[in-house]
């Protein structure tokens, strides 16, 4: 399938997949996340869908197993000391976060371990705050670009904070 072909899928069923992940998690800003994902993983997949069952059908599969595996992530670094999703989040109470000069020190340091273009885009959206729209005109890619890019970097940087967390505890 075509480049334009799932660019219209997207413009066509993204709003139907986002109803049905925000029923599963109730929380907007995750549905987006995983409708990102969802839609990333349909290209990297568009092979395997043999039109036995709708389109709409697959996509919201693909969304279920998306979730399911956010759920299984999240329960992984549950535990973790520095959780970068509470890190990162800009509206957490004081109460839920405190970040010693230390974590902050340790997070950034993470974040420039990051390859590029994940790292460019992390910084881009999180501390420059600009929008998945504006992050992809500055890389000539598509909205739906810009989004997975980030959202693979931060699960990049949750896989290094554990990393760093389990060796701290072997010492």
């Amino acid at each position: 399938m075509k480049n334009h072909d799932m660019n219209q899928i997207y413009e066509e069923y993204a709003e139907i997949v986002y109803g049905f992940i925000l029923r599963m998690c109730h929380d907007e800003h995750l549905a987006q996340d995983l409708l990102q994902d969802t839609f990333l993983k349909a290209i990297e997949n568009i092979d395997t869908f043999n039109q036995k069952c709708k389109l709409t059908t697959w996509l919201c599969q693909i969304a279920k197993n998306t979730y399911f595996d956010h759920l299984r992530k999240v329960k992984k670094y549950a535990d973790a000391d520095l959780d970068l999703h509470t890190v990162c989040d800009k509206n957490a109470a004081p109460e839920e976060v405190f970040i010693t000069k230390e974590n902050e020190q340790e997070i950034h340091l993470l974040i420039h371990k990051l390859p590029e273009p994940y790292k460019e885009v992390f910084l881009l959206r999180f501390y420059a705050e600009l929008s998945f729209k504006d992050i992809a005109r500055i890389f000539d890619k598509s909205e739906v670009w810009g989004r997975v890019t980030y959202l693979r970097g931060k699960d990049m940087l949750l896989e290094y904070l554990q990393k760093n967390k389990d060796d701290k505890g072997r010492m």
